[in-house]
Parts: structure tokens; sequence; C-alpha cells
């Protein structure tokens, strides 16, 4: 089964929950390192997410990127408890063509430890940044299945 929210008919909600800052297109002008000193504003956001959802009876899959997580471990819980579920956005958001197996390996790991412990439930899916699972780099499709990732 995919992602929550499928049950043979109707349609799929699905977001990825990600800084504003932590966009691919911002990857030349925005360090990794400097993220900390940009004011966060997905809080409000996943709010508002999660208020429209919970008025319609819907639910969907989250996205989360695992470095948000570990800034901003409320939200997880927050997703999960309203009846969510949880999925891997990376650790990092870093495109697949620019890691070597090693390093996605590293950073789907890190990402779906740190989203398990948060939510208390198994993180079961992965959406790569700017879906960058392309051709030449299907190998990261093995790497999810050996992590225990089941789709993406």
């Amino acid at each position: 089964m995919g992602p929550a929210g499928l049950k043979g008919e109707g349609h799929i909600f699905s977001v990825d929950v990600e800084e504003y800052f932590q966009v691919s297109a911002f990857d030349d002008h925005v360090r990794r390192g400097d993220w900390e000193q940009y004011p966060s504003r997905v809080d409000r956001c996943v709010q508002e997410l999660l208020d429209a959802l919970a008025e319609s009876g819907a639910s969907g899959t989250f996205f989360v990127v695992g470095w948000l997580a570990s800034k901003r471990p409320h939200l997880v819980r927050m997703i999960a408890d309203a009846g969510h579920e949880i999925a891997s956005h990376s650790f990092w958001h870093r495109r697949v063509p620019n890691l070597d197996p090693a390093e996605f390996r590293s950073d789907a790991r890190e990402s779906k430890a740190i989203l398990e412990d948060l939510s208390g439930k198994e993180v079961r899916g992965y959406r790569a940044p700017t879906f960058s699972i392309i051709p030449g780099f299907e190998w990261a499709f093995d790497v999810l299945l050996e992590e225990g990732y089941r789709y993406d």
C-alpha cells in the first residue's frame, strides 16, 4: 500500500515539509551551515494544513526533511498525532545526483531514524528532493529498499 489516503478511490494528498530556504533552487545562494540563521515559517503553514485536513476529514502523507524534524520535533509529533503518515524527504534535502551511494544511504538512514523516533511509527515512504532519482541513479531505489523504505 502506498501513501496514506490511498484506499482504492478518491484522492491522495501529500505535502513536502521543508523550510522556504531549503529548496534546491537556493543551493548556490543559501549554505546549509546558515540554515539556522533564517526565520522559520513552517509551523504556521503546517498548522493551517492540519486544520484544513481535520475540517474535511481527510488524511495525507507528510514528507518531512530530517534536518527540519531535528530542529522542530513538535511538528512531526503534531502531524503524527493528527493521524497522518510521516514519510522522509531526506535529511539534508540534497539532490540524489549530488551524492554517492554511501552518502545517500547515510542521509536516508538518518532521516528515517529521527522521523521514526519522533513519530513513534514506521517510516515507509521516501520522496527525493526535487524528484531527483533520475535515469542513471536507479541504484537509489535499491538503497531505499535495503534501508527499510517501501515506496518512493
